[in-house]
C-alpha cells in the first residue's frame, strides 16, 4: 500500500505543475475532454456527475475564462458545425501536453518492476 500512495503523490506532483492548487474536479473534466474530445457541457456534465452548472464553471477556467486568477488554456471550446446551439470541448496543445506527462507517470508505474 505504500507503494501505491506514493505513486498517487507523485501523479498528483504532474497536476500541481499545472497550479499548486488545481482542483481534483478539474482534472477529473480534463481526463473525461481527453478521453471523448468533442464532447458538449450536457455531456461532461453526464460523465462526471457534477451539475452543468458546475461543469461550465470549470470548462470555463480550464479554456480562457477562469473567474479568478490565469486561465489554464488546457481546453478550447468551439461551437459544432452541425448544430450552432452545441459546444464542443476539445484538447489546446497545452492540454495534450498534460495529458501526456500524466500518462507517462501512470505507464512508469505499470514497467515498473514488482517491489
Amino acid at each position: 500500500m505504500k507503494q501505491e500512495l506514493e505513486d498517487l503523490i507523485r501523479l498528483l506532483a504532474e497536476l500541481q505543475k499545472i497550479d499548486a492548487e488545481f482542483p481534483l474536479q478539474y482534472a477529473v473534466c480534463l481526463c473525461e475532454i481527453a478521453r471523448a474530445e468533442g464532447l458538449s457541457l450536457t455531456q461532461l456534465s453526464a460523465k462526471t456527475g457534477m451539475p452543468l452548472s458546475t461543469v461550465s464553471r470549470i470548462v470555463g477556467a480550464l479554456s480562457k475564462y477562469r473567474q479568478k486568477g490565469k486561465p489554464y488554456g488546457l481546453v478550447k471550446v468551439t461551437v459544432a458545425p452541425t448544430e450552432r446551439r452545441r459546444k464542443e470541448i476539445s484538447l489546446t496543445a497545452r492540454g495534450r501536453s498534460v495529458i501526456e506527462n500524466l500518462s507517462k507517470t501512470l505507464e512508469s508505474f505499470r514497467t515498473r518492476p514488482p517491489s
